[in-house]
């Protein structure tokens, strides 16, 4: 029997690891390459690319080539939800999926999944509660930075 590797674990990491990324870009004011934040987190860069692009597509950062190149937020932080962040990563849908995924192929299965949904849908409109209440530039302060 093979392990699979939980994708849901991995994205709830990378919504900490975005959220740092974006509090040294806030705190920077300016355009900061991967590397850079990389070596700020102690990650990879390759890894901070994968997870900052999604915030590209979704307009919270802009890119910028070239030697002086890097991430630039879109939005002053004030106007950036954590909840716009949490849904651009997509986490809420892995986490879905990845409580789906341990239920069985078969009638009980499916049982549960319908069963699962409501309390699954309110664990997500709950998390986007809280996390609708606090900014970029909340956690800038928080953070002491």
């Amino acid at each position: 029997m093979t392990k699979t590797r939980n994708s849901g674990a991995l994205q709830y990491k990378s919504f900490g690891l975005v959220l740092q990324a974006l509090v040294i870009l806030a705190k920077k004011g300016d355009t900061c390459s991967s590397c850079e934040i990389a070596e700020l987190l102690s990650s990879e860069a390759t890894l901070l690319r994968r997870t900052m692009t999604k915030l590209t597509r979704e307009h919270i950062l802009v890119t910028r080539e070239g030697r002086d190149g890097g991430y630039l937020l879109n939005r002053a932080p004030e106007e950036l939800t954590l909840a716009e962040i949490y849904l651009a990563l997509e986490v809420g849908e892995s986490r879905n999926k990845a409580v789906k995924d341990t239920m069985c192929i078969n009638a009980f299965g499916e049982q549960m999944k319908a069963a699962c949904g409501d309390v699954l849908e309110e664990m997500d409109r709950s998390v986007l509660n809280v996390l609708e209440q606090y900014t970029l530039a909340d956690m800038v302060r928080k953070a002491g930075c």
